[in-house]
């Protein structure tokens, strides 16, 4: 099994910031093997039967080489967030291995995903990254568990900030969003303050 992955964005046939999936490759092959990676986003073939509508293409690899799988993707509502405390939580690469979220995950009751707090500050949720809207600004956590690409992009346009947000001011947001690769900038589906438990 290969040690780290890339999920990216195809729509009709364009993967979609390429660029920045590829950063973050570079920077996770020069931290663990000290040479960039010798994979380039894009580069990859998409077949021809994947080349209409969203798609999800998850790129596996490590030094030993490669995978790519792609297929057709649907957007999951998410109205609810369990809100798990874990202080040990470290994901800083995109690690194959989800077994810290599989785990956390399990404690979500009957919400449609978890929040994860570490050290009293929120983070992300078990699949994304969050941005919260205090009625002006829309922020941020500044310590994530993963700096997701779609959140590295967001914060280059100058459309969010980053900041620290501890979970005692949680009710101190209208607004929680949910971004990463897949999902996009989505702010037409928040989740309401009173349905994050």
């Amino acid at each position: 099994m290969f040690r780290f992955f890339e999920t990216i964005k195809i729509v009709d046939g364009i993967l979609q910031y390429p660029e920045y999936h590829q950063k973050r490759m570079n920077e996770t092959m020069m931290h663990f093997y000290s040479e960039p990676s010798v994979v380039f986003v894009d580069k990859i073939q998409i077949p021809e039967m994947f080349k209409n509508g969203l798609v999800k293409c998850r790129l596996s690899y490590d030094l030993s080489g490669f995978n790519t799988d792609f297929s057709y993707y649907n957007i999951k509502p998410v109205k609810t967030l369990k809100i798990i405390e874990y202080d040990n939580a470290d994901y800083s690469y995109k690690y194959t291995d989800r077994l810290l979220f599989e785990e956390l995950l399990k404690r979500r009751d009957n919400c449609d995903d978890i929040l994860i707090v570490k050290n009293g500050k929120i983070t992300d949720t078990g699949f994304s990254n969050v941005v919260l809207f205090d009625g002006q600004t829309f922020i941020t956590p500044d310590e994530p568990l993963l700096n997701g690409t779609c959140r590295r992009r967001m914060l280059d346009q100058g459309r969010i900030e980053a900041k620290p947000v501890f979970l005692r001011e949680l009710t101190d947001f209208q607004y929680l969003v949910i971004i990463n690769a897949m999902r996009g900038d989505d702010f037409e589906n928040p989740v309401l303050i009173a349905d994050i438990k």
